[in-house]
């Protein structure tokens, strides 16, 4: 058995060490939720970006999923050709615990040759994670197809 120490110096307690101990995934999330900024410019928090995709380009459908937890649905504008594919949120100043605050994200994504944009399907989860998910066309079946051999006459 390892033993453990606790830290007085900083900001655990005997108790807090103990309830981690006793839930230490609860304690962690709450660490990991505070917001930072990145070397990029961007903010988010430890855990994750705020604003971060994923995109997943399957053999039979293409994905993307976006982090919009500061926008509500009706917020969310969605435009796509056969190429690409743009998300715009947006919502006006509006006031929170610190003063008063508007955001907007635009992000667009290149889209696969072979997706058919009329199958598109989008959806917002109580999270604020907005999946987006469209099929792949049909590939057709090789077709069988007859080559005439022709013969050359010599002269």
């Amino acid at each position: 058995m390892f033993a453990i120490t606790p830290r007085i110096a900083d900001d655990y307690s005997l108790f807090n060490l103990l309830e981690d101990m006793a839930s230490p995934y609860n304690r962690y999330q709450q660490r990991n939720m505070l917001p930072v900024q990145f070397g990029d410019g961007t903010m988010g928090h430890i855990g994750g970006r705020i604003g971060g995709s994923q995109v997943e380009n399957a053999d039979k459908e293409f994905r993307i999923r976006l982090d919009l937890s500061h926008y509500k649905p009706e917020e969310v504008k969605i435009s796509m050709d056969s190429h690409k594919i743009s998300i715009n949120a947006k919502h006006e100043e509006r006031q929170d615990n610190h003063g008063f605050v508007s955001r907007e994200i635009t992000r667009t994504y290149k889209l696969p040759n072979d997706v058919d944009v009329n199958s598109a399907t989008s959806t917002m989860n109580a999270n604020g994670t907005l999946s987006i998910k469209m099929l792949k066309k049909a590939l057709e079946a090789p077709k069988e197809v007859n080559i005439p051999v022709h013969i050359e006459k010599q002269k």
